[in-house]
């Protein structure tokens, strides 16, 4: 059997791998679009082993890959260990695709997010496969599609019907134990206004105009209650308008404005509640004449939070497997979602776990440090030994 690489190395064959998310052309999956050169890795990562591998197509030559770990107990539901295989683009970067090791870390486009998760995940599983360790309880690690964009490879996950007892999914927390994160929905709005030439805007109906109402009671309104609502670990939801277009023409009076939302919603409140409290504000700060003029158009994602409760097994074993390895250890909520949304609303258990910072995530120079990557191997080896959520 061939010697598997160091975790560190490891990485830098994943990095290697452009896989880069095409986010709005979905079926672009040439260099370096695509999840598939690390789908295969992966897959001949594992199988040496006698275990059971799967392939789930999501998009067209994007798949899932599932790696089947069987326990003592044949009659539990396996736990699942999941990270994503995409990436943004490497926009900013020196040679992103190239992955360098230097000041005791690993440089490179997903070295953060969150690739070193999957590395970890996958040296923890192939070691203990090693070692011919029976684990108390299967598992199943998952490398995932398309978390990037539509989070759709965790949504095929979920409709595959597999059943799980918890959930670990990989993410840059800097080893903490995340139990709790925001959900999130995206909002479009439009201002319709009546075209005229600018030498007579009277004639028309200026649609930035409405906009600018709209964002000015958005921004009102979302101040004033938004830090009212605390949630203990992630804090108070969030509201941003990131994307603004409107007008044609320097000399006609725009008719048409549309704005996208980006909502961060706490845990203990819903997508639909949000959506419903901002057309309140509008429709009670509006004039009518104003509010006829706008058009809400579907979430075109809304994601649930998480909320793991902190004393749940899954919580606290993995707790006690990172202060064991670590001295310490802390239960956090980020603000950030993941795509553990799609398997909490399915009624699974989860905690998102992972070597790396979220502040190196998407950014110029990301990294993971390789003492993270290590202790993240020896944490998770731990708990699934241990089985440490039972």
């Amino acid at each position: 059997m061939a010697v598997p690489p160091h975790v560190s190395q490891l990485l830098s064959d994943l990095i290697a791998l452009p896989s880069v998310n095409p986010e709005h052309n979905t079926e672009c999956t040439g260099h370096p679009y695509g999840e598939r050169r690390v789908a295969d890795y992966v897959q001949n990562y594992f199988e040496p082993f006698d275990v059971r591998i799967e392939r789930q197509q999501v998009l067209p030559d994007r798949d899932n890959v599932l790696v089947h770990v069987p326990g003592a107990d044949a009659s539990a539901p396996p736990l699942l260990l999941e990270a994503h295989m995409d990436t943004v683009g490497g926009q900013g970067m020196k040679d992103p695709f190239v992955p360098r090791v230097g000041r005791g870390r690993v440089y490179g486009r997903g070295a953060s997010d969150t690739k070193g998760s999957l590395a970890a995940m996958m040296t923890a599983v192939r070691e203990l496969l090693a070692e011919g360790a029976v684990l108390p309880r299967g598992c199943v690690l998952a490398a995932t599609a398309d978390e990037e964009f539509g989070m759709t490879g965790a949504q095929h996950l979920v409709a595959s019907g597999t059943a799980f007892s918890a959930a670990i999914v990989g993410e840059p927390t800097a080893l903490k134990v995340v139990s709790a994160h925001d959900g999130q929905m995206y909002l479009k709005i439009a201002a319709h206004g009546q075209a005229a030439h600018t030498s007579n805007p009277q004639h028309g109906v200026n649609a930035i105009y409405i906009m600018n109402d709209v964002i000015d009671v958005l921004r009102r309104r979302a101040d004033a209650t938004y830090p009212q609502r605390q949630h203990p670990l992630c804090g108070s939801p969030k509201l941003t308008v990131s994307i603004i277009r409107g007008g044609v023409s320097e000399h006609i009076v725009p008719d048409l404005c549309e704005i996208t939302i980006d909502c961060r919603v706490v845990p203990g409140e819903t997508c639909q509640q949000v959506l419903q409290e901002i057309k309140r504000w509008l429709a009670e700060d509006l004039d009518g004449a104003t509010l006829q003029r706008i058009e809400f158009a579907a979430p075109h994602k809304a994601v649930p939070p998480i909320d793991t409760p902190v004393h749940h097994p899954l919580v606290q074993g993995l707790r006690w497997a990172a202060e064991s390895v670590l001295g310490e250890a802390e239960i956090a909520g980020v603000a950030y979602n993941t795509d553990a949304s799609h398997y909490g609303a399915a009624g699974i258990p989860c905690v998102v776990f992972g070597p790396g910072d979220i502040a190196q995530a998407h950014g110029p120079k990301e990294y993971v440090h390789i003492e993270e990557l290590t202790a993240a191997v020896e944490i998770l080896r731990l708990f699934l030994q241990e089985d440490a959520s039972r």
